[in-house]
């Protein structure tokens, strides 16, 4: 019996520790695979930005990942500066991405009421609640221009069977509730659809289940 409990636990922390997904737009900070269950950018240190931001437009722009898990409850935060210490604008979330592949948000609009400048720069959370209760953190840094361009077909796409449904809580039906109090947006290209979260917490570990 113990023999048994020691194999599903050595079963199911094997395939958490594969379910990483990286950011291809805006660019990651760096390779967060080893870390990236540690908050809020997958042990991707702020200083890793210096000579990697990407431009991103002044209205918002494409988000662009790699996800490798059958689903994951996704947000993606904003925070403004140039050494980022919070991620309180809430860009999308909470949605239920599905497949893996790579997943694109050709535009994701930032809050109607968030003015920023030519050269403000900010870093971008994307946070990934997989079907096997990992919470996945990566970032990328950016900063806002009117010369931003359009990442190409190439890293914007969807892949074959991959996709997004907003999650239907009690209350309007919408992607973009805000997380942490913080500033609200959306994004094009999400679908609706029911989904149910069961929480379960299992030898500390906090596990989150469709159904």
């Amino acid at each position: 019996m113990h023999a048994a409990i020691i194999t599903l636990l050595l079963t199911f922390f094997t395939s958490l520790s594969s379910a990483h997904y990286a950011l291809t737009f805006p660019y990651w900070r760096g390779p967060s695979f080893p870390t990236q269950w540690d908050y809020p950018c997958g042990g991707m240190n702020q200083s890793l930005s210096a000579n990697n931001r990407t431009l991103w437009p002044l209205s918002g722009g494409a988000i662009a990942l790699t996800p490798t898990h059958p689903w994951a409850q996704t947000y993606i935060n904003l925070g403004l500066g140039s050494n980022v210490t919070g991620f309180n604008i809430s860009l999308v979330g909470p949605f239920n991405q599905t497949s893996n592949g790579t997943f694109c948000l050709p535009e994701v609009k930032l809050p109607a009421d968030l003015n920023v400048q030519e050269g403000t720069q900010a870093s971008i959370q994307v946070v990934q609640l997989s079907h096997l209760g990992g919470a996945l953190y990566n970032c990328a840094d950016i900063t806002f221009s009117k010369d931003a361009k359009s990442p190409g077909s190439a890293v914007c796409f969807n892949s074959t069977g991959v996709g997004a449904q907003a999650l239907d809580y009690d209350g309007p039906e919408q992607c973009n509730a805000t997380t942490g109090g913080g500033k609200t947006s959306g994004a094009t290209g999400l679908g609706t659809g029911p989904g149910v979260m069961l929480l379960v917490v299992f030898a500390g570990v906090v596990a989150v289940f469709m159904v």
